[in-house]
C-alpha cells in the first residue's frame, strides 16, 4: 500500500490516480506514454516476492519502452511519525547533472509555484528505479500523506488532477528547452567506417544538432581531449588504449537551456604483441640451486600489457644450463611465470656467463624479438619459495584484488635475506602468518575465512567541520570520536582484505550528498555510518532493506558479545542510508553527552571498531556461505600485566601479525577467533614487549612482563 494516511488513505491509490490523470494530459498533447501499472497490482511472483525484484520489473518495463523521460510518482510520510509535517521533494538521478537535473528543476519550479506547500526541496536521488533508468529520470514526492489536510484533499479527484496538471507543466517546460541533440556517435576504422572491433585504436566521431557551448567525451570513465569542428566532435586515440573492451560516453550542453542525453558506445581493441620483457626473481647462481622465478611480460607497441593468452618458451643460451632445459608457459593478462633451477653439474661461474631467453611460440603478427636476461649481476642473497594457504592449500592470492609486487599469482616469493640470514614475510592483506616466523616456506591463513576479501566498504564518520554530531560536557566532539572509530575500523578491514573508502579523512565538513557520491563512485557493497549522537543509541537501517536489518541485528548482538552497550535496532531516515545503493547501516554507539568519560577510556574506541569489524565479517561470511546462519566465532580475551600484576591499559595487541586491538583500563583485550588453530599475538608497547602463541584451549590467557 505504500504510505498510509491517518484516515487510512493509501499511497498506492493516490499515486495511480495522479499518474492516470498525467497520462491523459500528456497523450492529449501528443506524447506516447507507458504506465508501469494501470490498476492496483504489483510485480511480485510466488517464486520471488522480494521488493527488489518488484522494483527491477518496473525498471525493466520502463527501459524496454525506451522513453525520453522516466517519472516515478510518490507521496511521502514523515519518518518520525509526525502528522504536522508537510513538504514536497523532487529527486533527480544521482550523477546526471544534465537532462535529469534539468527535468527535475522544471518540475520543481512548477510544484513550488502551484502546489501551495511552504517547504519544497530538490535533491539528487539514488532510488532503485531512478538509479536503473536508462533515460533521464526523476521521482516526485509531491506531499506528505501523513499530514491530515493533505490526505483529505487527495481523496478528491480534483486534487489529484491538480497535481497531475502541475507535473505536466514541468514536463512540458523541459521538452521545450532548446537542448543540443546527439545525431550520431560511432567508433570508426582507418577508412572512416563504423565498427565495434578494431586492430589498434579507433577514431570516435560524433555529430550534434543545435547550439552547444560544452561537450564532454569520456573513455572508460576518463575525460579525453576532443577536436570540435562546427557540429562535429572527434577523438583520435590519444592517450593510447590497451587491448580489450572499452566504453565511451558523450554529452553536450547549452548553458541556460539544457543538456543532451549522454550516448554510450562499446568497442573492442585488438593489438598484436610487439615485444617481451624478461626479469628474474630469486638467485639463479645460488650455491643451494634454489628455485628462481622467470617473469615474462607480453607488451603491445604502446608498452601496454596484452590480456590475451600467449605461449612463451623459456630456455638458456647455451642450452641446458637450467632445469628444465626448456619449458613453455602461458601468459595471462600480459604476464607469464616459469620456475627453474641451475642444472646439476653446472657451476655458478659457468652459469653466470649464460643468458635466459624468452620467445613467443606462435604469433600471427610477424616476428616478435626474443627477450634475453644476463645473469652475471643477479644477487645471491635471496630466499625463494611458495606461500601456501592453510587449511585449504593453494596460493593465497585467489580472492585478493590488490596483489603486492613481492608475491606473484602462483604464491611465489623471492625475499632478500637480512643480516642474520633470515627472510621476513611482509604483511599480506587478507591473511595472517601461521606458525613460527622462521618457518619456510611460509604458511598463511585467511583472516575471517576470507569473508572480507575484495569486498568494497564505505565508512562514513558522522559530522565534521561545523557539525560536531554531538558534544560532551567536557567539550568532546562526537565527530572526532566517529573519525577515530572509522580510522581504526578501516585499518582492520584492509588488513582482512577489504577495499575501503572514507567519506571524510579529517575533521572537515562533507555534505550528505557528498557522502553518497563518495560511496557510489567507489561502487561500495556496504555502507556504514558511525555516530555517537546526543540521542538514544541505534543500529539503524533503511525501512525496507532486509540486508540492512540483518546487519543491524548482528551488530547489536556482537557489540553485546564484547561487553559493549547494545544499541536498539530500528529504522533510520538519514539521507545516505536511503540513497546509497549499497546495503547500509547507521550505528550510533553511545551518547557523547552522557557517556563521554567511558568513550575516552583506554581502548574503548578501538573496541567499538573491532566489534563492528567482527559483526560485518560475520554478516559477509553468512552471505558468502549462502545459508541462514553459521556458528559464531568464539570470543576470547588476553590480559596484559606488569611484573607486579598491575594491568597495562591502552596497550596495542597485534593478532596474527594482522589486526590490532587494545587493552582496556583493566588491561584486558577482547577478540574473536576468526580462524581455526593457534593464534600468534604480539603486545606492541614499550611497557610490555611480549609475544605468545595462544592455543584454542588457552582462553583468557594472562601475559605478564618478566621481572
Amino acid at each position: 500500500p505504500g504510505t498510509i494516511g491517518v484516515d487510512s488513505l493509501t499511497e498506492k491509490e493516490v499515486n495511480l490516480g495522479v499518474a492516470l490523470e498525467l497520462r491523459r494530459l500528456l497523450v492529449d498533447a501528443g506524447a506516447q506514454v507507458l504506465l508501469t501499472r494501470e490498476t492496483d497490482r504489483d510485480f511480485l511472483t510466488p517464486t520471488d516476492s522480494t521488493l527488489r525484484s518488484d522494483l527491477a520489473e518496473r525498471a525493466r518495463l520502463a527501459n524496454a519502452f525506451q522513453p525520453d523521460l522516466f517519472v516515478s510518482v510518490h507521496h511521502n510520510a514523515d519518518p518520525g511519525g509526525a502528522h504536522d509535517v508537510n513538504e514536497t521533494q523532487t529527486y533527480y538521478q544521482l550523477g546526471d547533472e544534465g537532462p535529469s537535473y534539468d527535468a527535475a528543476q522544471d518540475v520543481f519550479r512548477a510544484v513550488t509555484r502551484n502546489l501551495g506547500i511552504d517547504v519544497c526541496k530538490m535533491i539528487p536521488g539514488n532510488f532503485f528505479v531512478v538509479r536503473n533508468s536508462e533515460a533521464p529520470a526523476l521521482l516526485t514526492e509531491a506531499s506528505f500523506l501523513t499530514y491530515p489536510p493533505t490526505e483529505a484533499k487527495l481523496r478528491t479527484p480534483e486534487a489529484r488532477r491538480l497535481e497531475a496538471e502541475i507535473l505536466y507543466l514541468g514536463i512540458a517546460r523541459w521538452f521545450m528547452r532548446r537542448s543540443p541533440k546527439l545525431e550520431s556517435f560511432a567508433a570508426l576504422d582507418a577508412a572512416g567506417r563504423p565498427d565495434t572491433l578494431f586492430t589498434g585504436a579507433p577514431t570516435l566521431a560524433a555529430r550534434l544538432a543545435g547550439a552547444f557551448d560544452a561537450v564532454t567525451m569520456r573513455v572508460d570513465g576518463v575525460q579525453v581531449p576532443v577536436t570540435v569542428t562546427d557540429a562535429d566532435v572527434r577523438w583520435s586515440g590519444v592517450p593510447p588504449l590497451a587491448a580489450g573492451t572499452h566504453e565511451a560516453t558523450l554529452s553536450a550542453r547549452l548553458a541556460g537551456e539544457g543538456a543532451s542525453r549522454a550516448r554510450r558506445l562499446r568497442f573492442h581493441v585488438r593489438k598484436p604483441p610487439a615485444r617481451l620483457l624478461l626479469s628474474v626473481g630469486g638467485s639463479p647462481l645460488a650455491a643451494t640451486r634454489s628455485t628462481f622465478g622467470a617473469r615474462v611480460r607480453v607488451l603491445d607497441s604502446d608498452d601496454l600489457p596484452l590480456p590475451d593468452s600467449f605461449q612463451v618458451r623459456l630456455a638458456s643460451e647455451p642450452r641446458r644450463v637450467f632445469t628444465p632445459a626448456e619449458t613453455t608457459v602461458v601468459a595471462r593478462g600480459g604476464e607469464a611465470w616459469g620456475y627453474l633451477r641451475r642444472a646439476r653439474g653446472v657451476t655458478a661461474r659457468f652459469a653466470a656467463r649464460a643468458k635466459l631467453v624468452a620467445r613467443l611460440v606462435q604469433t600471427t603478427s610477424g616476428t616478435v624479438p626474443a627477450a634475453r636476461h644476463a645473469l652475471a649481476g643477479d644477487s645471491l642473497r635471496t630466499r625463494t619459495g611458495f606461500v601456501t594457504r592453510t587449511p585449504e592449500g593453494g596460493a593465497p592470492t585467489a580472492t585478493t584484488l590488490a596483489r603486492p609486487q613481492w608475491l606473484n599469482r602462483d604464491g611465489f616469493v623471492a625475499l632478500t635475506l637480512d643480516s642474520s640470514g633470515g627472510a621476513a614475510l611482509p604483511r599480506l592483506a587478507g591473511f595472517r602468518r601461521v606458525g613460527e616466523p622462521a618457518e619456510w616456506p611460509p604458511r598463511v591463513a585467511a583472516v575471517a575465512g576470507g569473508a572480507l576479501h575484495g569486498r568494497r566498504i564505505a565508512l562514513d564518520p558522522e559530522g565534521g567541520g561545523d557539525d560536531p554530531a554531538g558534544t560532551g560536557p567536557g567539550g568532546t566532539r562526537a565527530s572526532a570520536l566517529n573519525l577515530e572509530v572509522a580510522r581504526a575500523l578501516a585499518g582492520m578491514l584492509e588488513a582482512a582484505g577489504a577495499q575501503v573508502v572514507m567519506t571524510r579523512e579529517g575533521d572537515f565538513a562533507v555534505s550528505e550528498l557528498g557522502r553518497v557520491q563518495v560511496a557510489e563512485g567507489f561502487r561500495a557493497e556496504r555502507y556504514l555510518r558511525v555516530g555517537h549522537a546526543n540521542a538514544a543509541p541505534i543500529a539503524g537501517h533503511y525501512f525496507n532493506s532486509g540486508g540492512g536489518r540483518r546487519w543491524a541485528q548482528r551488530s547489536a548482538r556482537t557489540l553485546a558479545d564484547f561487553g559493549l552497550p547494545s544499541p536498539r535496532v530500528g529504522e533510520s531516515s538519514k539521507y545516505p542510508i536511503a540513497q546509497v545503493s549499497a546495503v547500509a547501516l547507521y550505528v550510533s554507539l553511545a551518547r557523547t553527552d552522557s557517556a563521554e568519560t567511558q568513550l575516552l577510556s583506554a581502548g574503548r574506541l578501538r573496541a567499538e571498531a573491532y566489534a563492528l569489524f567482527v559483526a560485518l565479517a560475520r554478516e559477509l561470511a553468512v552471505e558468502g556461505a549462502g545459508r541462514a546462519d553459521m556458528p559464531d566465532w568464539y570470543v576470547d580475551s588476553l590480559s596484559v600485566l606488569t611484573a607486579e600484576g598491575r594491568p597495562i591499559p591502552a596497550a596495542a595487541v597485534r593478532l596474527g601479525a594482522a589486526l590490532v586491538v587494545a587493552t582496556d583500563s583493566s588491561g584486558v583485550a577482547r577478540f574473536a577467533h576468526t580462524e581455526p588453530g593457534s593464534l600468534p599475538v604480539e603486545v606492541e608497547d614499550v611497557r610490555a614487549p611480549l609475544r605468545a602463541v595462544l592455543l584454542d584451549s588457552e582462553r583468557g590467557r594472562v601475559l605478564r612482563v618478566p621481572r
